[in-house]
């Protein structure tokens, strides 16, 4: 009895988690973690060297995060929305790539000034993309 009682209690704990603490442990959040500490790294960042590696790296996690689909897929039913919405996961960070290239060629050119836009308009997809495939209590 005892031996059945203590995986009960844990499926129990488990239940009563946050949902935002299990979202970090998957995958794609631990690469979208880190995703986030790369760009607040090059946000401040002011030696064009410095950024533009800091731009490779974030441009690498997204690569390794198109390998994933967000929790949130997982939930679908329809395959064929889930088909859609996955093709609109993919194209967002298609265009977070290409924002992190040009990030990189910014900072290559020394135009801290373009580096800041382009940052600010990361930050806005990053709202958006959360608002679409992060459920409400994840984020």
């Amino acid at each position: 009895m005892k031996k059945l009682l203590f995986p009960i209690v844990l499926l129990a704990a488990a239940s009563v988690l946050p949902a935002h603490a299990e979202k970090d442990h998957t995958p794609l959040g631990k690469e979208m973690e880190a995703l986030n500490d790369t760009y607040k790294s090059f946000r401040k960042e002011t030696d064009p060297v410095k950024g533009a590696a800091s731009a490779r790296e974030a441009q690498e996690r997204v690569l390794k995060a198109l390998a994933f689909a967000p929790a949130l897929l997982e939930d679908e039913k329809d395959p064929a929305a889930k088909e859609k919405a996955m093709a609109e996961y993919k194209t967002m960070m298609g265009k977070l790539y290409v924002t992190l290239c040009e990030v990189e060629s910014a900072f290559i050119a020394k135009d801290l000034a373009k580096v800041a836009v382009l940052a600010d308009s990361i930050k806005g997809e990053k709202k958006e993309g959360h608002g679409k495939f992060i459920k409400e209590e994840d984020h």
